[in-house]
């Protein structure tokens, strides 16, 4: 077969969240390639979060994004999304230690599209959340149709729709070691020895994005952090009861089999060594006595969890912890759908059918300022992260 006949339109670097939804976007409109190093599809960070889709965050693109995730996944657009065990709806509890007015802004934000947000005193907060019985907050808001997210299953019924269409193709277990750019343009990736082309290429690979550009001598600052989730068990747990998120102390919990998910929201900048798969890491003891000293103080209901397994995996941002999406100004061939953060769940959907339009010269109603996410942007050249994930303790750290 010749080379015409089998360079596709665009070709996705990264079968997770954010390449496969690119692709699945395009299905019926572009012949598609994705490729990916890993064995399997979605093994990197999409199967290393905790399923949460928060549609109260600090950013305002992430919350256009994730008001978008929610309403497809609300009212599932194919018979593939509609798997009842893919998503359901369990509500969430988004509180505050500290700053009664860190979220002031999103909350009024999320109300005026229509949210439903319930402003809770402490005997309403034990009646929804009883976890959170006794916990010295400031603030405390419900949202009774938050939802969580089984990524295994979102990246199974991608995928399933895939398949069905003529022109797509997933390469697993195939690293991508470069860009190859011919007369100013990007027109394929180096695999091996071998060249692959493509009309247009599309960077969704998560922490190993920057790498490929570096070459090209641009710069595009993506960040990996690390951040750990514990597995706990515990002698009583609620089925019914909502995730819940202490946020500028950086603490969550969420009912998980016969325990809690939690996370202490730490984070610590860990870049992938070389294009090779298996950033899951294993659980540190700092990073697990943080977890659970902090739910000691915020969860105090829960009495003592017992830790029974977890592990650490990689969440990419830039440094101003916004989305990378569209096309590159200084690689022309080149669309970005990157640094989705912790939020590949809450944004990934979206994420792609922003990325997906725009190579299609076409537009979304939800997302009408590329620049604000262009991979172009200016960027700071130090930033904060939060090295136990309170944000009163945020370390300065430069982007390199």
């Amino acid at each position: 077969m010749s080379n015409a006949q089998t360079n596709p339109d665009v070709l996705v670097v990264g079968a997770g969240l954010a390449g496969l939804s690119v692709a699945w976007w395009l299905r019926g409109r572009a012949r598609v390639r994705v490729v990916d190093m890993a064995p399997q599809a979605g093994a990197e960070a999409s199967s290393q979060n905790a399923g949460m889709l928060r549609r109260l965050g600090e950013d305002p693109y992430e919350r256009t994004l994730a008001l978008r995730v929610h309403a497809l996944l609300s009212s599932p657009p194919t018979e593939a999304l509609a798997d009842p065990l893919l998503s359901r709806t369990t509500g969430a509890v988004l509180a505050l230690a500290h700053d009664p007015f860190h979220l002031h802004d999103a909350v009024s934000g999320l109300r005026a599209r229509g949210v439903v947000l319930e402003a809770l005193d402490a005997e309403q907060l034990a009646r929804v959340a009883p976890a959170m019985v006794g916990s010295p907050l400031v603030r405390a808001w419900y949202l009774p149709h938050e939802r969580v997210v089984d990524a295994g299953l979102l990246i199974a019924a991608l995928l399933h729709d895939l398949r069905q269409q003529p022109g797509f193709r997933l390469d697993l277990g195939t690293p991508v070691t470069g860009l190859v750019r011919e007369k100013g343009r990007v027109c394929g990736v180096k695999v091996g020895d071998a060249v692959w082309r493509a009309d247009r290429v599309v960077l969704a690979g998560g922490a190993w994005c920057r790498g490929l550009v570096a070459p090209l001598g641009v710069s595009r600052p993506l960040i990996p952090i690390r951040r750990t989730l514990v597995q706990t068990r515990a002698t009583t747990v609620s089925t019914g009861h909502p995730w819940c998120w202490v946020d500028d102390v950086g603490v969550y919990v969420r009912p998980e089999g016969e325990g809690w998910l939690v996370s202490g929201c730490d984070e610590a900048v860990d870049a992938p060594a070389g294009f090779t798969p298996g950033s899951r890491g294993p659980v540190g003891e700092a990073e697990r006595a943080l977890a659970l000293d902090k739910v000691g103080r915020w969860f105090p209901a829960l009495g003592d969890l017992a830790p029974v397994g977890g592990w650490t995996g990689l969440r990419t941002f830039a440094p101003d912890r916004r989305p990378v999406l569209g096309a590159d100004p200084d690689l022309p061939g080149l669309w970005w759908c990157a640094g989705l953060g912790g939020f590949g769940v809450t944004c990934g959907l979206a994420a792609g059918e922003a990325v997906a339009a725009w190579l299609m010269d076409d537009t979304v109603d939800f997302l009408r300022d590329p620049p604000s996410v262009s991979p172009g942007r200016r960027f700071f050249s130090r930033w904060p992260i939060r090295p136990v994930g309170d944000m009163a303790r945020m370390k300065l750290v430069p982007v390199r």
